[in-house]
């Protein structure tokens, strides 16, 4: 069971249990009825069924929980992230997300490690991927030039750099 993450639960809303969302993918609104995996802050895990789901504005939701009846029990969730099916969201096994990359490790072509992807902006044009390690930080468009392969089963891309791509982070 491939589970993708669907958003951040940002904070409570109401006195009976519900939270709000902060989600990076579109249509959240089909997990209504379908039980979500809720990982804490802590590493527990906690599975939910969401009962109701409602936008706000932007990327922001709000999400009502079965199990989840006042707001004690929506303040025990806060910060956790939320994952749900890939099927249920309609998106295929061979499909990915952008935060699908997150927390990869990433390679030159001579195999060269230079950190992890710890964020995507996303442009008019192409995501562009932001690469860290302890001194630098690289970002890279995600554009077939420069993303040579992505490696879903060792959580790992390789990656072509031209100059400019990786600065020395400052102090």
């Amino acid at each position: 069971m491939d589970l993708l993450s669907v958003g951040r639960v940002s904070g409570t809303h109401h006195l009976k249990g519900a939270v709000k969302i902060t989600s990076n993918v579109d249509g959240i609104e089909v997990l209504e009825g379908n039980k979500v995996m809720v990982e804490l802050s802590s590493g527990e895990i906690k599975i939910l069924t969401v009962k109701k789901v409602a936008p706000m504005v932007g990327k922001k939701w709000t999400m009502e929980f079965e199990e989840l009846t006042n707001k004690t029990d929506a303040a025990s969730i806060q910060n956790a992230v939320i994952k749900a099916r890939r099927d249920l969201l309609g998106i295929e096994d061979d499909e990915f997300l952008a935060n699908d990359v997150l927390g990869m490790k990433a390679f030159t072509e001579d195999g060269e490690s230079i950190g992890e992807v710890v964020d995507v902006y996303e442009t008019a044009a192409h995501d562009i991927y932001v690469i860290e390690d302890d001194e630098y930080e690289t970002m890279i468009p995600d554009v077939e030039v420069f993303i040579k392969k992505i490696d879903f089963d060792k959580n790992e891309m390789v990656v072509s750099l031209i100059d400019g791509m990786r600065e020395k982070k400052k102090d």
